[in-house]
C-alpha cells in the first residue's frame, strides 16, 4: 500500500512534467539555469543533504528511464545512483523469489523425528542417528541431526534408573514400608516386597514394632516361599530401618541391594504404586482394629489383587496364565462372582 503523502508527491512531479512538454525551450532554459543555480548555493550551504527513500527512488527511476541524464545529478554523485538502483534490483528480486537465504530447512517431521531419537537413545550420537534415519528413507546429514538436538539433554548420558530397571525386572525385588493407622489412632507399619517382573507381591505384613530382624525374616520367608530363588536385586530407600542385620541376611543370598536416591521416590515407583494402590483399593474403605485385623484384610486383598487385570501388563494378571477372550461372548446366566472383602471387590467367572 502507497503512502498518501508519496502519491501526492508523485503526481506532482508527473504534471510538472505534462506541463513542461507544452512550455517554450526559452523559459525552460531559463527555468534550468535558476534550479542550477540554487543547487549550487545548497552545495556550498549544506554539507551532506539528507535523502528520504522515496527520494532516492525517484531519482533512480528518471535515470534509468533517461540514462544520458545521469550527468545532470549534481547532488550526489552518478557512483550512488548506481548503487541505489542495485539495491532496489536485489529487494526486487529477493521479494520475487521469496526464498530465504541458506539450504532449505527439513520437513517438520524429519525434525520432530530426529529430537525423538534423541531423547530415546541416551548411548546414541549425531553418526548413528544419521543412519538410522537413512534406513527410514530421511537422508539427512549428521551435522543436521546434531543442530536438531535437544537443548537440555546432557552432554554425557547414560541410561536412566528407569531403563536399567527395566532391563532387569525379573530379576529385581522392591522393598519399602507404608503407615495404617487403625481405630484407636494406633500406628501401625506395613512392609511389602514386590516381584517387579510380572508385578506380584511376595511378601506383605504388619507389625506396631518395626525393625531391620522384622524387615530380614520378611525377606526370608519370600525367598523360602520361592523355592530359595532369591533376586539379583534389591531396591529399597535409605531408611535406617535397614540395619546392618537385614543387610547382612540379604547378601547371604547372594543378592545386591540397590539404594535409591535421597528424595527420590520415583526411583522405586513400581512400589511405591502399590502401596498406593493398596490404599485406594483396600485400606481407605475400611477401619483397621489391629495387626492381625489389618493383615488379614491385606492378605486377603492380595489374593484378588493378584488375579485381576493390571495395567502395566497389558490387562493381565499379575499370576497364572495368560489368558484370552473366548471365541464367543459368555452368557450372563453363567456368570458367577464371588466377594471379597465382604463384596468391596468382585471376582467373576464361568460356572463350570
Amino acid at each position: 500500500m502507497v503512502p498518501c503523502y508519496m502519491l501526492r508527491e508523485f503526481i506532482q512531479a508527473f504534471l510538472g512534467v505534462v506541463r513542461d512538454l507544452f512550455r517554450a525551450r526559452t523559459k525552460l532554459i531559463a527555468e534550468n539555469a535558476l534550479l542550477r543555480q540554487q543547487v549550487v548555493v545548497l552545495k556550498r550551504s549544506a554539507s551532506r543533504p539528507r535523502l528520504k527513500p522515496r527520494d532516492r527512488w525517484t531519482m533512480t527511476a528518471i535515470t534509468k528511464i533517461f540514462p544520458a541524464r545521469l550527468d545532470a545529478v549534481t547532488i550526489v554523485r552518478p557512483e550512488t545512483v548506481v548503487r541505489w538502483h542495485r539495491s532496489l534490483w536485489r529487494l526486487l528480486w529477493r521479494r520475487r523469489s521469496h526464498r530465504p537465504a541458506g539450504r532449505p530447512p527439513i520437513d517438520a517431521d524429519t525434525r520432530s523425528l530426529i529430537r525423538r531419537m534423541w531423547k530415546e537413545n541416551p548411548l546414541w550420537g549425531e553418526d548413528v542417528i544419521a543412519g538410522e534415519l537413512a534406513k527410514l528413507g530421511h537422508h539427512v546429514s549428521p551435522r543436521t541431526v546434531a543442530k536438531y538436538r535437544p537443548m537440555h539433554l546432557p552432554r554425557s548420558r547414560g541410561q536412566k534408573w528407569s531403563t536399567f530397571i527395566r532391563n532387569h525386572l525379573d530379576q529385581t525385588w522392591a522393598a519399602d514400608w507404608f503407615t495404617i493407622v487403625t481405630a484407636r489412632f494406633q500406628i501401625l507399619y506395613g512392609f511389602v516386597i514386590l516381584d517387579l517382573g510380572r508385578r506380584e507381591i511376595v511378601r506383605i505384613g504388619v507389625t506396631s514394632t518395626p525393625s531391620a530382624q522384622y524387615a530380614a525374616q520378611s525377606f526370608v520367608e519370600a525367598v523360602c516361599d520361592r523355592d530359595d530363588q532369591a533376586p539379583r536385586f534389591l531396591i529399597r530407600d535409605r531408611d535406617s530401618i535397614y540395619g546392618a542385620t537385614f543387610r547382612r541376611r540379604v547378601k547371604g543370598f547372594g543378592t545386591k541391594y540397590l539404594v535409591t536416591p535421597p528424595r527420590a521416590p520415583q526411583a522405586n515407583a513400581y512400589c511405591e504404586r502399590v502401596i498406593g494402590t493398596l490404599r485406594r483399593d483396600c485400606l481407605d474403605n475400611v477401619i483397621v482394629l489391629n495387626d492381625r485385623h489389618a493383615e488379614r484384610i491385606l492378605r486377603a486383598y492380595v489374593g484378588y489383587y493378584h488375579t485381576r487385570p493390571h495395567r502395566g501388563l497389558g490387562m493381565q494378571a499379575p499370576i497364572g496364565a495368560r489368558w484370552l477372550p473366548p471365541v464367543r461372548p459368555t452368557p450372563a446366566s453363567n456368570i458367577r462372582s464371588r466377594p471379597v472383602l465382604g463384596g468391596l471387590h468382585h471376582e467373576y467367572g464361568m460356572v463350570a
